[in-house]
C-alpha cells in the first residue's frame, strides 16, 4: 500500500471520527485532572472522559469491521490516535496522580518502534501492520491502570507490571513478525 492511498477511500466514516474524538478528548481530561488537584470532585469527571476514550478506542474498530468501514486510513489513524492519547494522558498522570515514570519510558520506547517499524513498513515495503493481541492487551490495561490512578484506587501500582510485560511481549511480537520482511525481502 503507498501513502497516497490512504486517502484514496473513504475519509469521513463514524470510525474515523470516533478516532479523532479520542484525540480532541485529549486536553479536556487534561482540564479535569488538573482541576483535581485542587477538589478530588474532578477525578470523576475525568475518569469519566477517560472512560469515553476507551469506548472510542473500542467502537471505531467494531463499528468499522460491523458497518463495513474498514478504510486503509482508518487503520492507519486508529494507532495514531491510540499512540497521541496513552503517550499524553501517561503523562498527565505523572504529573497529577503519582503514575511512574519508568512505565512512560517503556511506553514511549514502544511507541517509537512501532511508529519508525510501522512506517517502514508502510512507504519501504507497502505493509501496514496489523494490531496484535500483544498490543490490544496493552491498550486495555493501560486504560485499567490509567482509571485506576484516576479515581486514586488502592492496589492500582500493580497494573503497572502487567502493562509493562504486555507493551514489552507486543513489541518484541511485532519485531519477531516483521523481522524477516525487513532484512529479507527482496523488494527495495
Amino acid at each position: 500500500m503507498k501513502v497516497r492511498e490512504l486517502f484514496e477511500y473513504r475519509v469521513f466514516t463514524i470510525s474515523n471520527f470516533l478516532s479523532m474524538v479520542r484525540i480532541f478528548l485529549v486536553p479536556l481530561i487534561w482540564y479535569y485532572l488538573e482541576k483535581s488537584t485542587t477538589d478530588p470532585e474532578y477525578n470523576y469527571f475525568a475518569a469519566v472522559i477517560g472512560f469515553i476514550m476507551v469506548l472510542t478506542d473500542y467502537f471505531d474498530g467494531f463499528l468499522a469491521r460491523r458497518l463495513g468501514q474498514e478504510t486503509p486510513l482508518g487503520q492507519y489513524l486508529d494507532p495514531v490516535a491510540d499512540k497521541i492519547t496513552i503517550i499524553s494522558v501517561a503523562f498527565m498522570l505523572y504529573e497529577y496522580k503519582d503514575y511512574p515514570l519508568w512505565i512512560i519510558v517503556v511506553v514511549i520506547i514502544r511507541e517509537i518502534i512501532g511508529t519508525f517499524g510501522g512506517g517502514y513498513l508502510l512507504i519501504k515495503r507497502e505493509i501496514l501492520g496489523r494490531p496484535n493481541y500483544w498490543g490490544k492487551g496493552g491498550v486495555a490495561m493501560a486504560a485499567l491502570s490509567g482509571l485506576m490512578y484516576v479515581l486514586e484506587l488502592p492496589y492500582r501500582e500493580y497494573t503497572i507490571y502487567s502493562m509493562a510485560v504486555l507493551f514489552i511481549g507486543g513489541t518484541f511480537s511485532y519485531i519477531k513478525k516483521y523481522w524477516k520482511t525487513v532484512l529479507y525481502d527482496k523488494k527495495n
